[in-house]
């Protein structure tokens, strides 16, 4: 009986010891927390801008590539002092259905399907009749010559002859013509106007009029 009033005194102890550790770590516990808002609300001032800087961080903003100025215009005449041409230009077009193209003799024409005259990209052609005072000296044009090709737009663009090649009536692949700003001259070629001569000029300069 002793024996076993010593084993319950004991496992009640045993219990009150371990309700002491509990109380003690929960209390322990509850004073950190504490110290720890303590020294939050103490430091707020010092973290406080910090905080709003990290808010206010200013957005990484991404430009647009800058647009290209591109000088541009309908020509309105066209002058090649090395032949005495000096013509005005008018607006011109030509029919897929029957494959002419509306000329005169008194002037040449800038084909409306080819790009304006630029210094961005792509062809640009002016066509007349082989004909004076028109193209009709056209063939006899030398490396080098200058074309100068005033713009409604009030643009002077200045170019420098290339070269020339012969195709047929039909072959208008000069209005998908890409690449550096260039003008094209076309005129009749050949025996009864069988070809069209196509000749070159690069783009070597823009001044305003």
């Amino acid at each position: 009986m002793w024996r076993s009033l010593r084993t319950a005194a004991q496992s009640r102890n045993a219990m009150r010891h371990r309700d002491d550790v509990v109380r003690f770590f929960i209390l322990a516990g509850a004073a950190n927390l504490a110290v720890g808002l303590m020294l939050l609300v103490i430091n707020m001032p010092l973290l406080w801008p910090s905080i709003v800087t990290a808010r206010t961080v200013p957005l990484v903003m991404t430009h647009a590539a800058p647009l290209i100025a591109i000088k541009q215009g309908t020509p309105v005449r066209i002058v090649i002092p090395s032949l005495n041409i000096d013509l005005p230009v008018g607006v011109g077009t030509y029919d897929p259905n029957d494959g002419t193209w509306n000329v005169d003799d008194s002037k040449a024409y800038y084909a409306d399907m080819s790009v304006p005259v630029n210094d961005h990209n792509g062809t640009t052609l002016i066509y007349g009749h082989a004909q004076t005072p028109v193209f009709a000296s056209l063939p006899n044009i030398q490396p080098g010559s200058e074309a100068i090709v005033t713009t409604d737009t009030g643009y002077i663009f200045h170019y420098r002859y290339q070269s020339m090649r012969e195709v047929v009536p039909s072959d208008t692949s000069i209005f998908t013509v890409s690449g550096p700003p260039t003008l094209t001259l076309q005129t009749c070629m050949g025996d009864w106007d069988m070809y069209r001569g196509l000749f070159s000029f690069t783009l070597e300069s823009v001044e305003k009029a």
